[in-house]
């Protein structure tokens, strides 16, 4: 009754005073409501990619001494890269790499690492229209989300924030990532667009960085596994389990660990300051690093000295990482090495961070008979077998395989079907732990988002996922790998010798 009294005294003015009122409110109210849907949404295209790399990603430095592909190698063994072993390997695999032998590959997963997939460019999709912006496609399951409370917090900070606010492509990025968060799957992720671009760079091999192997340990921080022989992160005195707090007087405590490596990346030529805690160190310790520009050996192999083999003829060949060229040049390495008369072999997979699901079971069937390679399976009734066949090179000959907690993903589909099927002993250190399949979707502004979209399992059927895999022998890994300091790789050649 009052409301009706009032209604019938208002002026012509008032009234559209009113109608601007709600015009207003109903264009903010779409306003909001396409920014809101623009942070969810994204056109995607299917990156084939089977990450089995424990994630690791890779910020590298030339190789010294060290030929991939080449014989004569120093027993010092560089490998090559700043090479992020991330604690989330990536095993990126695409279906095609894992749940059909007959598609082609795509890596975490990876750990990059961490199996890489191959990049299909990003389709096109027609522009939105308003229904769109209201209502999501049918089916989404965003069409249950009331987007009311996020619009009311944004236009309170909007309003009130006493600091500069993100830019909008910061806020999408953001709300993507943290989207991705609420799955509780370290290995289903959003990677920003200059991330996602330096990943792909480095699948070609070339790279440009300090020269280290790096992870993302437990408590999130930037972790020197180990300094590349000869390379400037070694040169400069950085060593095993440093760990990096500050890049060019910036902190970097409160940055993802993608974030990170770019901040260390940068042109040949060009110098990074680098701050990091030292076990046993009471101050932080700094270094000036001239970064330089490298080819990722991929492989490197070489007869061991006689001094450290009895006189035997022990070949020795290291396999970094699972890229796309993995089989080609483990065969390459291994026609050298028998051309020289190995009658025994070390395969070592340590610090490997994973790559290509089909390169990891195309490297197992070097060494491997007809039998089963690995099982992979996902709650939609996925249940793959990947198979090897008879009448490869190394099937026969005498094998140690070395692995340590750096052996990620595609590293551990390789150790795990040699283990099962009793072809070898393992030496080393127990695996990294990461049995998981990534999809990769390259998104319509050049990022990425990685998908698990299944488990794998080895022979016997074991899960690697969260365990790794337990060496036959345990020896810790060395601060320097290769030459007669190396434990691990002095007690596969004592295998080798006497057979225990």
């Amino acid at each position: 009754m009052s409301f009706e009294n009032n209604h019938s005294t208002q002026t012509p003015e008032r009234k559209a005073n009113w109608v601007l009122l709600i015009t207003l409110t109903i264009l903010f109210g779409l306003g909001m409501g396409l920014a809101g849907f623009l942070a969810g949404r994204a056109t995607v295209t299917r990156m084939i990619s089977d990450e089995v790399t424990g994630s690791a990603t890779m910020i590298p430095p030339p190789p010294t001494g060290a030929n991939s592909g080449s014989a004569g190698q120093t027993s010092d063994l560089p490998t090559a890269v700043i090479v992020a072993v991330n604690p989330t390997p990536e095993v990126e695999v695409t279906p095609t790499l894992t749940a059909e032998p007959t598609t082609e590959p795509t890596a975490e997963p990876t750990i990059t690492v961490e199996p890489t997939a191959e990049t299909l460019a990003p389709t096109d999709e027609p522009p939105m229209t308003e229904n769109d912006i209201i209502n999501p496609p049918e089916g989404s399951p965003l069409g249950a989300v009331d987007f009311s409370t996020f619009y009311e917090t944004w236009d309170l900070i909007a309003n009130e924030f006493d600091g500069n606010l993100p830019l909008p492509d910061e806020m999408i990025q953001s709300i993507i990532a943290g989207s991705l968060e609420t799955l509780g799957d370290d290995y289903t992720r959003y990677v920003p667009p200059d991330v996602a671009e330096r990943m792909r760079q480095d699948q070609d091999g070339s790279v440009e960085g300090i020269g280290a192997f790096v992870f993302e340990n437990e408590e999130g921080l930037f972790e020197i596994v180990r300094p590349i022989d000869g390379q400037p992160a070694d040169l400069a005195g950085v060593k095993a389990g440093d760990v990096l707090i500050e890049v060019d007087g910036e902190s970097v405590l409160d940055y993802s660990f993608d974030e990170v490596i770019l901040m260390v990346r940068g042109p040949e030529g060009t110098s990074v300051n680098l701050k990091f805690l030292r076990e046993g160190e009471e101050e932080p310790i700094e270094f000036t690093i001239v970064r330089t520009r490298f080819e990722v050996p991929i492989v490197e192999y070489e007869i061991l000295p006689a001094e450290m083999t009895d006189g035997q003829v022990i070949g020795y060949i290291r396999l970094t990482e699972f890229n796309r060229n993995a089989e080609e040049k483990l065969l390459e390495g291994l026609n050298e090495l028998f051309a020289q008369g190995a009658t025994g072999l070390v395969f070592d997979l340590r610090d490997n961070p994973g790559g290509f699901l089909d390169q990891s079971v195309a490297v197992a069937d070097a060494f491997l008979p007809e039998g089963v390679a690995l099982f992979e399976r996902n709650i939609r009734g996925l249940d793959d077998t990947f198979m090897t066949d008879d009448g490869d090179m190394a099937e026969t000959i005498p094998l140690v395989v070395l692995v340590n907690s750096g052996s990620a993903s595609a590293s551990e589909i390789v150790a795990g079907a040699i283990q099962d099927r009793g072809r070898a002993v393992l030496v080393g250190e127990t695996t990294f732990g990461k049995g998981s399949v990534q999809q990769i979707h390259q998104l319509s502004d050049g990022s990425e988002v990685r998908v698990t979209i299944a488990r794998w399992y080895t022979p016997n059927n074991h899960t690697i996922d969260g365990a790794g895999i337990t060496p036959d022998y345990e020896v810790e890994t060395p601060e320097d790998l290769g030459g007669p300091e190396d434990g691990q790789l002095t007690r596969a050649i004592e295998f080798l010798l006497t057979g225990h």
